[in-house]
């Protein structure tokens, strides 16, 4: 059976960097491992559903959508070993689109989607990165107000989002949804310490280090600070 690892962030967690780092080295793959475009049709359709489910309602009309998609998009993968990465598959960035709390439908969609691929003859794990949450929020903070002036007041932010003070909850909510070996994650500051970030997912997607020596790691980029 095919297997898909999914890196879905979260938002602000390095998510564009492993974007860029894929289509870099696509090349330097193997038949039998790849680096799944974002640009895909089918994938784009998902994801656009995903980042614009908003209320309980937008959850109801998609939710069977999300996993017949997610089915078609698993038949269409042609190697044994696919690298998948979209933070959208989450929902939209924390704090935006007026949702309060940390992606409070993933409970819901991740599995639709779990089933999706499963369905199109697909296993799949989740991979997610874990930063400091301070700084986390920080960087959401720069993204929301990234147009205007806003001095950044931690616990006021917290509170007007309704976000919780760490990542427990979120990782518990990953494992009732995905079950326990269905999400593994890495902490975002630890994996960017040697100078690669990313090197941890790749690894884990079963790249060797001699392979990650091949690889062109690119300068990373902060996004949350580019001008609009």
């Amino acid at each position: 059976m095919k297997s898909a690892l999914i890196h879905i962030g979260p938002h602000k967690t390095g998510s564009t960097y492993i974007q860029k780092m894929m289509q870099t080295n696509a090349h330097l793959l193997t038949p039998t491992h790849e680096f799944f475009p974002k640009s895909d049709p089918l994938f784009e359709a998902l994801q656009r559903v995903t980042i614009n489910i908003h209320t309980e309602r937008d959850l109801e009309d998609w939710l069977q959508p999300i996993r017949d998609t997610s089915a078609e998009l698993a038949r269409s993968l042609t190697a044994r070993n696919t690298l998948i990465s979209s933070e959208d598959l989450l929902g939209p960035v924390p704090t935006m689109a007026k949702i309060k709390g940390l992606y409070p439908y993933l409970i819901q969609t991740l599995p639709a989607i779990q089933a999706g691929f499963k369905d199109g003859g697909v296993n799949t794990q989740f991979y997610g990165y874990i930063r400091d949450f301070h700084d986390w929020m920080r960087s959401v903070h720069a993204h929301k107000f990234r147009d205007r002036e806003r001095p950044f007041a931690p616990r006021k932010f917290k509170e007007n989002n309704d976000l919780p003070g760490n990542w427990v909850r979120f990782i518990s909510e990953m494992r009732i949804a995905l079950g326990p070996s269905g999400f593994v994650y890495r902490s975002y500051e630890d994996d960017a310490a040697d100078g690669r970030f990313g090197s941890a997912l790749f690894r884990h997607f079963g790249l060797s280090d001699a392979f990650l020596d091949q690889m062109n790691w690119i300068e990373p980029v902060n996004v949350s600070r580019r001008p609009a």
